[in-house]
């Protein structure tokens, strides 16, 4: 009856405001990267973005837990293979998308993480997922579309899917696949996961660039671009790197993959609420949609507390599997 001041209960409120870190600093990213986009382009603006934001985890690492942390314990390949994934797949495919997408459009496809996380764990694992966390998948993306069709959630469709789109949606199945690997390591925390795998996608990230640059499909920019996209470098690096990825694997791992990525869907609504301060004035149907939207976020969460009675302190084994599968209610 008083679960709610157990450490689990703690535990859970706080990766729950993991979660919506994410979502604000991920919301704020694509109009902040579109704006730097006349100074540097996606290639060596990601670049950019990770040389600073890994260096923020390394340091963080090596105070916490110490040089040794930063070895692979001999899944190098496989590490690194995730660091591209979640790291420079998600990243430049995202942000070359973003060049022909709206930047509410991409944040959209964003928001199909819930759905393509449920497909991923439900692969991995053989385990169907209940018809309640399908059924929230699908009410909060249904409240997303409403958002962007200013009522009408069959507007978002009307425009068809581009190349842009695509491809973001391309770099979106590479994050849930990267984040939902994190349980493959239970050894490692989600600060070294984080750090381990943002390094080595970081080098993926050079390497991209300099073929790139090398077969001159984008530019050579100057010190000068650099100096011009001072600020929105920072904010890329530390809130909607720093901060917002640690916060994910950490929600990720405490609540889940179904449970932490349907927070994914508060991220249009953010970069809907940053064109609103722009100017923009809502219509009704979209209140509406932030409504539907938050509702099935604060409904799925509060279900699945409700429906799991805090355990004893959990093994590392029990911990891994219940990242890897989503929450039954």
């Amino acid at each position: 009856m008083h679960h709610e001041n157990t450490p689990e209960a703690k535990g859970k409120a706080g990766a729950v405001a993991a979660a919506l870190a994410t979502a604000l600093s991920f919301g704020g990213m694509f109009a902040v990267a579109k704006s730097a986009f006349g100074h540097l382009d996606p290639f060596h603006l990601t670049l950019a973005r990770f040389l600073l934001g890994s260096a923020v985890f390394v340091i963080a690492l090596l105070v916490r837990e110490g040089l040794a942390a930063l070895g692979t314990e001999g899944n190098l390949l496989v590490l690194w293979g995730l660091g591209s994934l979640g790291f420079a797949a998600f990243n430049l495919l995202t942000y070359v998308g973003l060049q022909s997408t709206p930047a509410p459009t991409a944040s959209l496809l964003m928001a199909t993480m819930p759905a393509l996380t449920v497909f991923v764990v439900w692969v991995r694992t053989g385990t169907r997922p209940t018809a309640s966390i399908l059924g929230l998948v699908l009410l909060a993306l249904v409240g997303v579309a409403t958002v962007l069709g200013k009522g009408n959630p069959l507007a978002v469709l009307t425009g068809g899917v581009g190349p842009g789109s695509l491809l973001i949606l391309l770099g979106v199945v590479g994050w849930v696949v990267y984040t939902t690997s994190a349980a493959s390591f239970p050894g490692f925390s989600a600060l070294r996961y984080t750090t381990v795998t943002s390094v080595l996608g970081t080098v993926t990230i050079g390497a991209a660039t300099l073929v790139a640059g090398a077969a001159g499909w984008i530019p050579s920019p100057g010190p000068s671009s650099y100096v011009a996209s001072w600020w929105q470098i920072l904010y890329m690096a530390l809130p909607a790197t720093a901060v917002a990825i640690l916060a994910f694997n950490h929600a990720t791992r405490t609540l889940g993959p179904g449970n932490a990525v349907l927070f994914i869907n508060l991220v249009p609504l953010t970069a809907f609420t940053i064109e609103a301060f722009r100017g923009h004035r809502p219509v009704i149907g979209e209140l509406v949609g932030v409504a539907v939207t938050l509702g099935a976020v604060i409904t799925h969460n509060l279900h699945s507390r409700r429906a799991t009675p805090p355990p004893s302190e959990p093994t590392p084994a029990a911990r891994s599997s219940a990242a890897t599968e989503p929450e039954v209610p």
